[in-house]
């Protein structure tokens, strides 16, 4: 259909938020709309007699929603939490926006760059190797070869003839991890097809202060195609590597020179692999990297891929080659020290990315509001380990609970428990995350009398403001309303009161193992007569200390795996609920708005698609002669801000900016630092040809938006929520508080859109508009707004 008939002045066209709010709602198609009463009960007429005509303004809907909440199977992204936090953390790095960097400063950034990159790999091998110690540790070399867990069932298949050998159990078991891997790969291959478009050649007008005007911002199908060679070849090493272990160690025991000589050169080969993919990794982080990429690096990736295939395969054959007497006892050899130098590796990367932020944000000159001064990058890198490694522990544990019928923690063994060794890595992530467990629970208490005190403290603006306090009951639900307005503020405490346990963790694992403690620490496996998750071995830790850390172990199998099932049930329950669906999908809405530049296997960037998307609409519109408002609610109001930004050269300034309940400012500013802030915002201002937010106290999401030098864009007032004290005319019921919902029913809605495509229309048909360079100013910050 054609941009533009040729009947419109111009466009309004709205983007909906997190909500995923249907084109027929956004659009005021519903043929009745409420006027007074509420939810339950109410009045309602036909739209067309309470709106007034929209003259020559025509409303266009574009609905992302679909993207991160339509296919009942994204539910289950809820498992690749971990790898979307590591990719998170790459983006809130603390970096000053306006260029003029020095040469240490620009190190340091692409150091951060190849830890997080690093981190990130560390969450898919740490994926590969938990898979792996269900299947080939507990499954086939555990369970198969004891008689009371591998005589009856479906393990009897595999645990006799043919499979007897453990090899060949192995081998076979190999499969789940590769099978994992797999998937995962095909998924995030799929992804190009439906999340990423083609973009045109047309000019973009890049600036230092808005990294996000960069063309080819949304286009990371190389990088992410690299990648993606890299974890895959990683974790089919990783594989490889453990699969050849136990069977070389077989062969040098048995002295079979010849034979074991295979072995240590498939297990040496895997070594290497998985080193250079570690390398790859870091050098995508290297100065120019992606000039050099297409020419002389190209060619490492596609022989990294068949090369960890290829020695795959290799290692499935050595380990089906026949031994006789060979038989599996105590854990497979191997898993137990791999996980626990991942846990390490993992540990020593967090403590240097602590270290590489300070640095960043030091040099950077950050603008005042960037939250925890730049930390929130490390602290969001150190929550996707933790649960990673209490997703694989819980895996882990029930897996083993359910096969050898043993009860969880330090209790009394049933007749015909078969307790299995579980590697000792285990049992620090547990107590690690049933501490964040107990500190998410003291938060959530906190943040209740927060909230109550500030609710309290309220209701002296409210009766202010309105003049009123004729009935105590709604003061206070005003004032709970502003009080749960200004919660978000307490978010930065929140990510710190939960990422210090995890932290100290950290760096108390670190710290034994530089004292020569890692077999004790880490790495030990033992399986006691009254206790099937592994001891932990601390040397001369006093004895009520040690029963305290038993508990917490105790503690964290069963609240590790209430997660698991929780995350299960959720899942189910959103495949056939689409409500729930897409309540799944918020989480995704707000976190895979950025491409996957560290991780590639996370879930996929739908604003890949959703920008260019909107460039070439709004782009179409304007060279046709009609103005465009970007209408943008919630997150929308991001999507509208990265479409003004990536418009061709020949649409900036003509384009109408209208955001309300915007995380803009409140959000983005402090947990980016690097991509938004007040010098981006200026910039984008001076993209637009009127840029408008409305906001309102109540809030907890969006909120002002400053520009430099105490200026905000306008109105510098918030909406007053709600409109009057009293009932209306009429009405028996009391306004409802709107917070964050309802933005377009506002009276103050339509002047605005109004006057905001006056002046795009203007502005496309060279019409002076002498608002608009006043509105571009900005307005003044008022004393105590927001």
């Amino acid at each position: 259909m054609d941009a533009n008939p040729g009947r419109w002045r111009a466009i309004e066209l709205r983007i909906h938020g997190v909500s995923g709010t249907p084109a027929d709602e956004l659009l005021d198609c519903v043929p009745s709309v409420r006027v007074l009463g509420d939810g339950l009960a109410g009045f309602f007429r036909l739209r067309r007699d309470v709106e007034p005509p929209p003259g020559d303004v025509v409303k266009e809907a574009y609905t992302w929603g679909n993207l991160t909440s339509g296919r009942s199977s994204r539910a289950l992204w809820l498992l690749l939490l971990p790898f979307m936090l590591a990719n998170l953390a790459y983006w809130m790095r603390p970096r000053q926006l306006g260029g003029g960097y020095g040469a240490a400063h620009n190190a340091v950034n692409h150091v951060y760059d190849a830890v997080v990159r690093l981190l990130a790999l560390s969450l898919t091998l740490l994926l590969a190797l938990a898979s792996a110690g269900v299947s080939m540790d507990i499954v086939a070399w555990q369970c198969a070869s004891t008689a009371a867990c591998g005589s009856e069932g479906w393990l009897h298949v595999v645990s006799t003839g043919w499979w007897a050998s453990p090899g060949r159990r192995l081998a076979l078991a190999a499969a789940v991890p590769v099978l994992v891997v797999g998937v995962l790969w095909r998924l995030s291959h799929r992804a190009w097809k439906d999340y990423e478009t083609d973009r045109s050649a047309d000019p973009v007008h890049r600036e230092a202060e808005a990294p996000l005007s960069r063309p080819g911002f949304w286009r990371g199908r190389a990088i992410v195609g690299r990648l993606r060679t890299v974890h895959v070849s990683a974790s089919l090493a990783a594989v490889a590597g453990l699969l050849a272990l136990a069977p070389w160690r077989a062969d040098d025991a048995a002295g079979a020179g010849a034979q074991a000589a295979v072995g240590w050169w498939l297990v040496l080969v895997a070594a290497v692999l998985a080193g250079l993919c570690t390398l790859l990794a870091m050098l995508e982080s290297w100065p120019g990297s992606g000039r050099r990429w297409p020419g002389r690096l190209g060619a490492a990736y596609p022989f990294v891929r068949a090369a960890s295939i290829l020695t795959l395969v290799a290692a499935a054959g050595y380990a089906c080659v026949p031994r006789p007497g060979w038989a599996a006892a105590g854990p497979l050899p191997g898993f137990s020290g791999l996980l626990a130098g991942l846990f390490l590796a993992q540990c020593v990367l967090l403590l240097a990315l602590l270290v590489v932020t300070a640095l960043l944000y030091t040099t950077g000159r950050q603008h005042r509001a960037a939250a925890l001064r730049g930390l929130a990058g490390p602290l969001t890198a150190a929550l996707g380990v933790l649960l990673g490694g209490a997703f694989s522990a819980a895996v882990a544990i029930r897996s083993a609970g359910w096969l050898g019928g043993c009860p969880i923690g330090p209790s009394t063994p049933e007749a015909g428990c078969v307790p299995f060794s579980l590697p000792g890595a285990y049992a620090w992530v547990l107590v690690g995350f049933t501490v964040e467990a107990l500190t998410a629970l003291l938060m959530v208490a906190g943040l209740w009398f927060a909230y109550r005190r500030l609710a309290v403290g309220m209701r002296e603006p409210v009766v202010r403001q309105y003049g009123s306090d004729a009935d105590p009951g709604r003061t206070d639900e005003i004032a709970r309303g502003r009080a749960l307005g200004r919660l978000t503020e307490a978010l930065p405490v929140c990510l710190v009161a939960l990422m210090l346990p995890a932290l100290a963790l950290v760096v108390v694992t670190f710290g034994t193992a530089s004292g020569g403690r890692v077999d004790a620490l880490l790495t030990q496996a033992v399986a006691d007569e009254a206790l099937y998750v592994p001891t932990l071995a601390l040397g001369d830790m006093p004895e009520p200390l040690l029963g305290s850390v038993d508990a917490m172990v105790t503690l964290g199998t069963w609240l590790s795996g209430l997660l698991l099932i929780g995350l299960v049930f959720l899942g189910r329950t959103a495949y056939v609920n689409r409500p729930v669906r897409q309540a799944v999908g918020i989480l995704w809405d707000v976190g895979t708005f950025w491409p996957r530049a560290a991780h590639p296997l996370s879930p996929p960037c739908y604003a890949e698609r959703s920008v260019p998307q909107l460039v070439s609409r709004v782009s179409a519109a304007v060279r046709e002669g009609v103005g465009v408002v970007l209408s943008g609610h919630s997150q929308g109001s991001v999507l509208a801000a990265a479409t003004i930004w990536q418009l061709p050269e020949d649409c900036q300034g003509k384009v109408a900016l209208l955001t309300y309940g915007s995380p803009l400012d409140r959000l983005y500013s402090r947990y980016f630092p690097a991509y938004f802030g007040p010098v981006a915002f200026e910039d984008l201002n001076a993209r637009t040809a009127t840029w408008t937010n409305l906001w309102r106290t109540t809030d907890p999401i969006g909120g002002q938006i400053h520009l430099p030098r105490g200026r905000t864009v306008p109105p510098g007032e918030p909406l007053p929520d709600p409109r009057e004290y009293d009932p209306g005319p009429g009405d028996a019921l009391y306004p409802p508080v709107e917070a964050h919902g309802r933005y377009t029913e506002d009276p103050d809605y339509r002047p605005a859109l109004l006057a905001a495509a006056t002046a795009s229309a203007d502005a496309v048909t060279g019409t002076p508009a002498p608002n608009v360079p006043a509105q571009r100013q900005g307005t003044p910050s008022p004393e105590g707004a927001g």
